[in-house]
Order: C-alpha cells, then sequence, then structure tokens
C-alpha cells in the first residue's frame, strides 16, 4: 500500500492506481488512522471498526476496518476497498506514524474564496493580477483548463451572457485566464495546484450552503424548500420549451445530489461541476446565462 501527500494537503493510500480510486484522509488524521490499523492487525478474527472523517476530503466521510471470521482484512473508504495482509495493515501504520513534517496550506495559493457579491464568489490570483468569478464560471474554466492539459495550444472563450473569460495555452509551459480587462498567467509548474484549487473553492462555497441548513430537525425541510426554489425558477426559465418538464426534472434531480442531507462531501463538487458542464455543453444557449444565475443564488450562500 503506498502513502502520499497530495498537492490538496490532503493525504492519499492505495494500491495499484494513479489516484483516482484511493481512500482519501486529512493529513491531521493520519495517527487516528494508523491507530485504528493497529488495532486492526491485533485483532486475530471477527472485528469491525468505523472511522469517522473530521475533514471534508475524499468522497465519502468514513473509512470502515474489517477483519472476517476467516481472518481476511480489508479497508474500505471513498468507494473503494483493499485486501491487505496484516504484515501490509502494519507497514502502512507505520507510514502514516512517521510522515514527513508539512505546513498544511490552503487548497490552492491562487483560487480564494471572497464574500459573494454580485454573484462572484472565488477570485483566482497570480502574479499581482486577479479576476473574479461566478460558481458556474469556476466549474466551466476548470473544465476548460483541465481539457487543455493534455493540449499542446488550446483556446477558449468562456461566453456567459455578456460575460467572457479566455483561456488558452500558448506553449507547454504557459497558460493565461483572461477577463475584465485582466491577465492571470500560470506556468506548467502551477496549473495542476489551480485545477485543485478551483475544485476545492467550489466545495468550499457549496458547503457553506449545505452547512447553512443546520443539522436540527429542520434541516431536511430547508433543504426541500430550496429545491421547490430550484424547481419554481427553472420552470419559469424553460417556460413553453415542449421539453420543459423533463429538463425542469433533470435540473431539480442533479441539484438533490448536490445540496441533499446525506450527500459525500466531495461528490456535491463534482456533481455540481457535471450540471454546470451539462448545461453550457448541452442546453440551448439561451437557458445558459439564466440557469447560471439561477445556481449563482442557489448554491452561494447569500452574506
Amino acid at each position: 500500500m503506498y502513502v502520499k501527500i497530495r498537492q490538496d494537503g490532503a493525504l492519499g493510500i492505495g494500491r495499484g492506481t494513479e489516484g483516482s480510486a484511493e481512500i482519501t484522509l486529512g493529513y491531521g488524521e493520519a495517527h487516528m488512522v494508523a491507530a485504528a490499523l493497529e488495532k486492526l492487525a491485533q485483532t486475530a478474527r471477527s472485528y469491525k471498526q468505523e472511522y469517522l472523517k473530521t475533514t471534508d476530503v475524499g468522497g465519502g466521510n468514513k473509512i470502515t476496518f474489517d477483519r472476517a471470521d476467516d481472518g481476511t482484512i480489508s479497508i474500505s473508504g471513498d468507494k473503494n476497498t483493499y485486501i491487505c495482509t496484516e504484515p501490509e495493515i502494519r507497514e502502512l501504520a507505520e507510514k502514516l506514524k512517521h510522515l514527513p513534517p508539512v505546513e498544511v496550506a490552503p487548497p490552492s495559493d491562487y483560487v480564494k474564496k471572497i464574500t459573494p457579491s454580485d454573484g462572484m464568489c472565488l477570485v483566482v490570483t497570480n502574479g499581482g493580477n486577479s479576476i473574479k468569478l461566478r460558481l458556474p464560471e469556476a466549474a466551466i474554466v476548470k473544465t476548460s483548463i483541465k481539457s487543455s492539459i493534455d493540449s499542446r495550444f488550446f483556446d477558449e472563450i468562456v461566453t456567459v451572457g455578456q460575460r467572457k473569460i479566455a483561456v488558452s495555452r500558448s506553449s507547454d509551459l504557459k497558460w493565461q485566464l483572461s477577463g475584465e480587462g485582466t491577465n492571470v498567467r500560470f506556468t506548467a509548474y502551477e496549473i495542476e495546484a489551480l485545477v485543485a484549487g478551483l475544485h476545492n473553492g467550489i466545495l468550499d462555497v457549496l458547503m457553506d450552503v449545505v452547512k447553512g441548513f443546520g443539522a436540527d430537525d429542520v434541516s431536511d425541510i430547508r433543504v426541500k424548500s430550496q429545491l421547490k426554489r430550484v424547481e419554481q425558477d427553472a420552470t419559469d426559465i424553460f417556460g413553453e420549451d415542449k421539453n420543459a418538464k423533463g429538463l425542469v426534472r433533470d435540473i431539480t434531480k442533479r441539484a438533490k445530489k448536490i445540496i441533499g442531507i446525506d450527500e459525500f462531501a466531495d461528490e456535491r463538487a463534482n456533481k455540481f461541476i457535471d450540471m454546470c458542464n451539462h448545461v453550457y455543453a448541452n442546453m440551448n444557449t439561451e437557458y445558459i446565462e439564466p440557469l447560471f444565475n439561477l445556481f449563482s443564488k442557489v448554491f452561494v450562500a447569500q452574506a
């Protein structure tokens, strides 16, 4: 089993994967997980323990340690399961107990959450220049940059109403975001951190909304109220479109997976980005701006 400290400061543990299928935990949780692994190795059979994460990293909120009646050991988390030998478990525990010291920085030095104003809730900054983004714009820009990473040359203008944000790659080492009369440049050594920063910035904004629903007896009612707003506003947006009912149903269903009470934290950001990509890539362009305006209100906690 490998252990790695990711660019966003979280830890990844896995085997036979480049990272798309690994168990993720916070750097500060390493010692607690190591203790659970040691307990797992010491128990001969019929043992099960669940560790609830204290951070929002990964696609799940718990890690399960299990030893079956026949002595088989498995650890599961973030929809991944690894069957391990007892020596592997002890070795993994030792690795987690002796990680190199790191300064756990924000997810990215290039993306910051700001107090929402006119829908702007994130700012991309580098080299003294900055561009403010609305949440749906951040989702589309992230997708655009990820597409550019596999290219030698890339040029796209993300257009939402009167807003235009250009994403370009002019060489192997140079990227540029342009908008509002400002150019923000990035190198190949910075671009992955920008992608991670956009993703985690989106998640951070979404979690502010989710936390605003609270954890009391009426939190579910607050969520349903917000989903009703999505349904009503989407109905107005699609108007007389012959497919209006199906479009409204689809947007409402997607919204529920983003702000629903029982959804996994990291999946909320993925689902939001998927929804924005779907609107931007597949829907009639007349719907893009009003839907993105709706998303900027519903999925952003208003100051």
